[in-house]
């Protein structure tokens, strides 16, 4: 295991923003993945996971503690299937549908035999939804353009269209605070939107197993390009969405035709086109904030706050964040 110092994080974040990690590493198998948690917790300290860095705001002074860059890529297909009973999101939460096409190319994945798939919690979704489709597992489709890890889709309820990571995950393989390798269920992670027990439990995902469908390929593969492509046109060099969309009863009591966090920046705070040093809110995606080059993460939370102070004062809404802050 090659620990290392202060090592520059920016590079591994698709913001491109970031200070050095106190102590970093990256494991390429589950088992160096196992004793670099177990390191950090011998030696008492703090714990993060990166992954893609497509959803995490670190700080500008960097991290304390051990930075485990999750490179592990294992895929397996499993000969057993199961049935999986997904959770229900609670109904107050929505997503946008993005695009009315999008029910056009659907199809029923209740028809095709289930296959269960298990994968690392480091590997790359686009590369396995692309993998897997090729091989005529389909189901992931609605992920596709979201440069996410199957662990960072575990940790936050990654949901792609109409779908949640919950939709498909069945079990999951972690190492807890004790250091005990354990299997558990779906329910284990009390899902709801963009939330799971992960955030707040100290375990660590180290792989997932899904529920997919022997499907049509050609139709997933479909999809899978249509929501590439809707993706590829939204700022690069930022995080995605940085807050949460309103709920439905938010939406209800504003009398808003969407849900849709970029909407109420644009078209009700009036916020679009703003800028804080190198940061800021894009043209193309009012739910966004993009580095325009030498941004920080100061001036990221400065316009964070400003957005936030803003709904507060003339909406009354208090908007949560969907990005993962590492701030010291």
């Amino acid at each position: 295991m090659n620990i290392q110092k202060n090592v520059a994080l920016a590079q591994y974040s698709t913001f491109r923003i970031g200070g050095p990690a106190q102590y970093f590493v990256e494991a390429k198998t589950k088992n160096e993945l196992i004793e670099a948690v177990t390191w950090a917790r011998q030696h008492e300290l703090p714990i993060h996971i990166l992954g893609n860095g497509s959803n995490t705001l670190i700080a500008d002074q960097g991290v304390k503690g051990l930075v485990i860059r999750n490179l592990t890529s294992g895929v397996e297909i499993l000969d057993q299937t199961k049935v999986s009973v997904a959770p229900k999101i609670r109904p107050r939460f929505q997503l946008v549908r993005p695009d009315p096409n999008i029910d056009d190319l659907a199809y029923d994945e209740s028809k095709y035999p289930p296959v269960l798939v298990k994968l690392d919690s480091g590997v790359y979704l686009p590369k396995a939804i692309f993998g897997l489709t090729s091989q005529g597992i389909t189901g992931l489709e609605w992920f596709s353009g979201i440069p996410a890890t199957v662990g960072g889709a575990t940790y936050i309820n990654l949901h792609g269209a109409n779908k949640y990571w919950s939709d498909y995950l069945v079990e999951a393989e972690i190492i807890d605070q004790k250091n005990r390798v354990k299997t558990v269920a779906l329910e284990y992670f009390g899902y709801d939107y963009d939330q799971s027990t992960l955030k707040t439990s100290g375990d660590v995902v180290l792989s997932a197993t899904l529920q997919l469908r022997r499907g049509p390929a050609e139709e997933a593969l479909k999809i899978a390009k249509f929501w590439q492509a809707k993706k590829s046109h939204q700022p690069q060099r930022s995080l995605g969405c940085i807050f949460q969309n309103l709920s439905q009863t938010e939406q209800k009591q504003l009398n808003l035709p969407t849900p849709s966090i970029g909407y109420l920046i644009d078209k009700q705070l009036n916020l679009k086109g703003t800028q804080i040093g190198q940061a800021w809110i894009p043209q193309k995606h009012a739910g966004f904030v993009e580095n325009l080059g030498g941004a920080t993460a100061t001036q990221v939370l400065q316009l964070i706050k400003l957005v936030q102070t803003k709904a507060k004062e003339q909406l009354g809404l208090d908007l949560k964040l969907e990005i993962v802050p590492w701030l010291n």
